[in-house]
């Protein structure tokens, strides 16, 4: 985007304005200063800027018109309106003989709930805060049994621990994001929580509210067929029998796509092995 906005203001600075610009401007406060000598300079201003105003205009409009790469380019500079944003709120790292720590948490703004707004926000910060404190303990424990059992302070290495974030989709209407935390002393400490919020009638959107009350049948009959599908390709394993998907939980985790698209998705080792990731299934 900031490659777009300088070729953008490249080309607003090549633009040339007519010669015939600078007589406009000086007739008509030549004219304006006859017709009314005791207006106030502040007046004469007032027409200078609306005259540089209305010949830019057209010079701006007849560009638009003639030049084709310059349009294009203006079309795909987003508006600036009322639509939420993710930011980064709290940005930092923590290095100790326990963990070593890259914490980035972030914070939704724009939205017309103000109070909403707070209580996500605070919810979040309180989440990672609390898991950056697990990690540590869990990260002590392990440092004490590992001294007991040989080994030695020089040897011993802190935890990698992460929080970070993602944007999924964002729009006039739902802004869609995860924030998850990893830590290498095990997989199954890391945990991912997802945040899915209609903007327009604020309220955090339930799985429901975007495919009915028959969520779990639309959902079971999608991720099957998809699981077979991927099936074909040898290097795809999944999990069978009890160990494998029996259709989801009440509450599944998911996230909204770029396409409006509900994207079911499964924990790392919960219906296939570790090195087939976290799994993902688009409902259509």
């Amino acid at each position: 985007m900031d490659n777009k906005l300088r070729d953008l203001k490249q080309k607003y600075d090549s633009i040339q304005i007519p010669d015939e610009l600078e007589n406009i401007v000086n007739s008509t406060i030549k004219n304006h200063e006859k017709n009314s000598k005791n207006k106030s300079f502040y007046t004469r201003k007032l027409v200078m800027a609306a005259s540089v105003f209305i010949v830019f205009t057209g010079i701006f409009i007849a560009t638009l018109n003639t030049n084709k790469s310059f349009a294009q380019s203006i079309s795909k500079v987003p508006i600036i309106g009322s639509i939420a944003k993710l930011l980064t709120f709290k940005d930092y790292e923590i290095h100790s003989d326990l963990i070593d720590a890259e914490i980035k948490i972030p914070k939704v703004e724009g939205l017309s709930d103000k109070k909403l707004e707070q209580k996500i926000n605070d919810e979040i910060y309180e989440k990672m805060k609390l898991r950056v404190k697990e990690a540590e303990e869990r990260a002590l424990e392990y440092k004490e049994a590992y001294i007991a059992t040989g080994g030695t302070e020089e040897d011993y290495r802190p935890i990698i621990v992460k929080v970070d974030y993602e944007l999924k989709s964002v729009n006039d209407n739902t802004i869609s994001f995860i924030v998850y935390q990893y830590e290498s002393l095990a997989s199954s400490y890391a945990q991912t929580y997802y945040y899915n919020i209609d903007i327009t009638n604020n309220k955090i959107i339930s799985i429901d509210n975007i495919l009915g009350k028959d969520y779990k049948k639309t959902i079971d009959e999608s991720v099957y067929f998809q699981i077979e599908e991927r099936k074909k390709d040898e290097n795809n394993i999944f999990f069978e029998g009890d160990m494998g998907f029996n259709g989801i939980k009440e509450v599944p985790n998911f996230y909204i796509n770029k396409d409006g698209k509900v994207v079911i998705v499964f924990d790392k080792y919960e219906i296939a092995p570790g090195y087939m990731d976290e799994q993902e299934f688009v409902i259509e």
